[in-house]
């Protein structure tokens, strides 16, 4: 009986041990963001709009780089960070777009943009299922607008998934997080019937960051004639170079 009292206690002790090393291993979100000045990312941009009914997609590199840090009014580290770019054959230097910056938080990671629009595109726990209203800052701002059919009011964003390999072209990320911003749709276009799309995820690798992105707004009027409203667009952001 003494033996098999020291095994029992043997094997919960073991099954203690398991579940604590369990619950002690949380990602940082700063894993998925990590930034320092002089880092860059380089990603292959893809525009699609609509003018006039009709759809063109042009092509782009957009590079961002960490230029410098500041301490914001709440004590909180800011990365700048300004983009350039250019076309995909670079057969013109890089031009400048704008400046944004990046804000680390305890339990949150913000992005300020270069129209100052402030989303929180992180949050603790990573952990699938994880919910959270990303762009509460702007719910009562004129900035909420995206385009005169679409806002970005009550969008709920969620991990889809943790810990999970992404493909990007031919390059292979083991380890990375899904987040769903906004999955809005009216079904099936069709020329008879008012329809819409608005979808926006992203992709973090863990040690890189941003590495996906994919945002759309269609809507697609029935009057005067069925057509795809001026002002909708598509983008895909697919990150191509880093260091």
């Amino acid at each position: 009986m003494r033996y098999i009292a020291t095994i029992l206690l043997f094997t919960c002790a073991l099954i203690s041990c398991k579940k604590q090393s369990e619950t002690i291993v949380v990602t940082d979100i700063k894993d998925y963001y990590p930034l320092h000045v002089g880092r860059v990312l380089t990603y292959r941009l893809d525009s699609t709009r609509v003018s006039n009914f009709v759809f063109s997609t042009a092509y782009y590199l957009e590079k961002d780089s960490v230029v410098g840090t500041f301490v914001d009014a709440q004590g909180r580290t800011a990365y700048i960070m300004n983009r350039f770019v250019t076309d995909t054959l670079l057969s013109q230097p890089y031009q400048f777009a704008e400046s944004y910056y990046v804000v680390y938080d305890k339990n949150k990671i913000e992005y300020v943009d270069g129209a100052n629009r402030r989303f929180i595109k992180l949050v603790n726990p990573v952990s699938v299922n994880t919910t959270w209203s990303g762009n509460s800052y702007l719910e009562d701002s004129i900035q909420i607008r995206i385009t005169d059919n679409t806002n970005y009011k009550g969008w709920t964003y969620q991990y889809t998934s943790v810990n999970q390999s992404f493909n990007v072209g031919s390059a292979s990320f083991p380890n990375t997080c899904s987040i769903l911003q906004a999955a809005d749709s009216s079904g099936v276009f069709n020329p008879n019937f008012l329809s819409y799309k608005t979808y926006s995820t992203e992709v973090y690798a863990k040690g890189l960051g941003l590495i996906y992105k994919e945002f759309m707004d269609y809507f697609y009027q029935t009057t005067p004639s069925p057509a795809y409203e001026d002002g909708s667009f598509g983008i895909k952001m697919k990150l191509v170079n880093y260091k």
